[in-house]
C-alpha cells in the first residue's frame, strides 16, 4: 500500500482536532444488521388520522426515506468540520422527521447525539455516528419493504 502523498487533515487546513475515521467512512463499508428496520405504525396511523389523508402520509414517509443519505451527509459535514450549530441543526431535523414517521430507533440515536452536541461533546457525537448511520442505512435499504408495510397498515379497511 503506497501513501506517497499526505493530504490535509479532515478540516482542510490541518489545524483541527483529529476526527474519528467513522465520520469519513462510506456507509457501505459499515456493517448493517440483517434485521429488518421497524416503523411504529401507530405513529403513522395517528398522523394519517390527523391529516385525514393516508396517501399524504405515505408520500411524506417516502420522502423521509429517500432523504436519509442527504440528512446523514449534513450530519457528517457538520461533525467533520467540528461545527456544533450545523451538526445540531442536522441532527434535530432528522430527529423530528424520524419522530413523525415512527422511526423510533433513529429518533433515539438522534436524541442522544443532540445531548452530546449541546454539551459541546462533539468527539462523543462523532463516536456515536456509526450507530446512527447503521440504522439510517438499514432504513434506506428497506425503503420498499417499509413503504409496503406502511401502505398496508394505513390503507387497510377494518381489521386489527
Amino acid at each position: 500500500m503506497s501513501n506517497s502523498k499526505s493530504g490535509p487533515a479532515p478540516d482542510g487546513n490541518g489545524s483541527g482536532p483529529p476526527l474519528n475515521a467513522a465520520v469519513m467512512q462510506p456507509a457501505a463499508a459499515l456493517q448493517v444488521p440483517s434485521e429488518q428496520p421497524r416503523l411504529h405504525m401507530g405513529t403513522l396511523r395517528a398522523l394519517a388520522e390527523e391529516l385525514g389523508d393516508a396517501a399524504h402520509v405515505l408520500r411524506f414517509l417516502s420522502t423521509y426515506l429517500s432523504m436519509l443519505p442527504m440528512r446523514m451527509g449534513r450530519i457528517d459535514v457538520g461533525l467533520a468540520a467540528a461545527e456544533a450549530e450545523p451538526s445540531l441543526e442536522a441532527v434535530l431535523s432528522l430527529k423530528i422527521s424520524s419522530s413523525m414517521v415512527g422511526a423510533r430507533v433513529t429518533e433515539r440515536h438522534c436524541r442522544a447525539m443532540e445531548k452530546m452536541i449541546r454539551k459541546d461533546r462533539l468527539s462523543d457525537a462523532i463516536q456515536a455516528l456509526p450507530a446512527l448511520r447503521r440504522v439510517t442505512d438499514q432504513c434506506y435499504a428497506a425503503r420498499p419493504h417499509l413503504l409496503d408495510r406502511a401502505a398496508e397498515a394505513l390503507l387497510r379497511r377494518g381489521g386489527p
